[in-house]
């Protein structure tokens, strides 16, 4: 009879991110509708929990470049759509941002690059090595690139520019929960195997997102909740359970843009 361990899946653990991105997400659309803040509490778990599970992925995963290109897939999709809705079904005062896809792909970019310097300079290749941190550079500069066409915004062509840029490129300042939840998802794979690193970081993380933010705790400067992800990640047995790659790549959009439409015709 085949053992099985204790704790809980790598499936089991994206399944509870996603329940909980249902609950924060309903938050966001539907707050009109009276929503409760506790919906979003319920979210900040989301971003901890497959930042580490992208850390996992990436470890194991058979493929790095097409699991690379998968996100990197998905930023485009997302990104295209994000212009769609924001022309057509949301409102004056509202911009639809959520692209997740971006910050999972540079958090598995900077992986990569990490364990390519490594590799490299164990077998000595010091070309190889400049050549990775510059790779490196490349979304940080790009991300330089960005501030200044938003500072020319007032201009059709760095509208234009500024839109083609961040449509296509994943950049570290614009992403989603910004450069500390790419350092976050770094961490989760520099810490591999060590989850008292792991959980340390996600608190430093936390504790910074707090003391960087204003506002009641409770009601307005909540993402430090994010540290409750830590309970969840305890729990994580290092079994991959079930399949689902494929389920949050259609999920995570399909739901946004359901959401967003239902908002859209409710008000209208």
């Amino acid at each position: 009879m085949e053992k099985v361990a204790k704790g809980i899946t790598s499936f089991q653990l994206k399944l509870l991110g996603i329940i909980l991105m249902v609950f924060d997400h309903l938050g966001q659309f539907f707050g009109f509708l009276g929503a409760p803040v506790w919906f979003h509490w319920m979210g900040r778990l989301v971003a901890p929990i497959f930042l580490f599970t992208s850390s996992e992925g990436f470890i194991y995963t058979s493929n790095r470049k097409k699991y690379l290109l998968r996100l990197l897939y998905g930023f485009w999709f997302m990104g295209i759509g994000n212009i769609i809705a924001n022309r057509f079904f949301m409102n004056e005062n509202e911009v639809l941002i959520n692209n997740i896809f971006g910050t999972l792909f540079l958090g598995v970019l900077y992986m990569w690059i990490i364990e390519g310097i490594r590799k490299n300079w164990k077998l000595k290749k010091p070309v190889k090595v400049l050549g990775g941190f510059i790779l490196g550079l490349v979304p940080i500069l790009l991300s330089f690139g960005a501030i200044l066409l938003m500072n020319g915004l007032n201009s059709n062509s760095s509208l234009v520019l500024f839109q083609i840029l961040t449509t296509l490129v994943p950049l570290p300042i614009l992403s989603e929960g910004g450069p500390l939840f790419i350092l976050l998802a770094v961490l989760f794979y520099l810490f591999h195997g060590k989850k008292s690193g792991q959980l340390i970081s996600l608190v430093v993380i936390a504790g910074i997102s707090f003391f960087a933010g204003t506002g009641n705790p409770f009601t307005e400067n909540y993402q430090w909740m994010m540290c409750l992800a830590a309970v969840p990640i305890i729990l994580y047995n290092g079994e991959k359970g079930r399949g689902m790659r494929n389920f949050f790549y259609y999920f995570y959009p399909a739901h946004i843009y359901l959401f967003c439409l239902i908002a859209y015709f409710i008000q209208h």
